[in-house]
């Protein structure tokens, strides 16, 4: 029972759940029944959150079927609608591969929680080095060009493209979708940003200065698919 529980993104304060697929075929139970326990149960399963679907098609290829729904269940709800099973030894079992693999879930969430909230200060204090830059007059996107270089030099992709590859909104912070390790390397390199910005270093000297350590944690995005 393996990838029982998802993440509505790769946002650090996503939201955890499973689907009602998967708690039919693991709950020993048809689609047809659980999704009636679901219809049945909505009130109740709605007082621990918004009941979330998707609209799955029909998989490429594949003779007939038509579009149909599939429930997002996040812990709270995924629990007592497994009450509502019968306690059976798949269901029994189910349970406590769900209880698992949430908590694993949890701590892996607050752990890239807490490195963004640490991560905080460091680019508070950039934005002050920054500002107190005798150099800030001569390069009007100086910040811009920083951050930029950062993110480069930290995970040796562009700004951009981990932005189109993680499906960040513009107005949400790179840092809401770093792992622990990304968003290490990132604070790393902001430090001594800061520093070498205290140093009264421009910013072709301070790009010059981190291209010698190279990049501190090596990432790798997937290919896009085109269309």
């Amino acid at each position: 029972m393996n990838d029982l529980v998802f993440l509505s993104s790769e946002n650090v304060y996503a939201d955890m759940f499973t689907t009602s697929n998967l708690i039919a075929k693991y709950g020993d139970s048809s689609i047809d029944t659980v999704n009636r326990l679901i219809r049945n149960y909505q009130k109740d399963l709605k007082e621990f959150g918004v009941l979330g679907f998707e609209i799955r098609k029909p998989k490429r290829g594949s003779i007939g079927g038509r579009p149909h729904k599939v429930w997002h269940l996040n812990e709270e709800q995924t629990m007592l609608l497994l009450t509502y099973m019968d306690n059976t030894e798949p269901v029994r079992q189910f349970k406590k591969a769900l209880v698992h693999q949430f908590s694993l879930m949890k701590r892996s969430l607050y752990e890239k929680q807490v490195q963004f909230e640490l991560g905080k200060q460091f680019s508070k204090d950039l934005h002050q080095a920054v500002a107190e830059s005798p150099h800030l007059d001569e390069h009007h996107h100086l910040y811009g060009n920083v951050n930029k270089l950062i993110y480069k030099q930290a995970l040796g992709v562009s700004t951009k493209a981990l932005r189109q590859q993680r499906c960040i909104p513009k107005d949400e912070p790179i840092t809401h979708y770093l792992d622990g390790d990304e968003a290490g390397a990132v604070k790393r390199v902001k430090e001594q940003v800061r520093t070498l910005l205290g140093m009264h270093l421009d910013y072709q000297q301070i790009k010059a200065v981190l291209q010698i350590q190279g990049i501190v944690y090596q990432i790798t995005l997937p290919i896009l698919e085109t269309a």
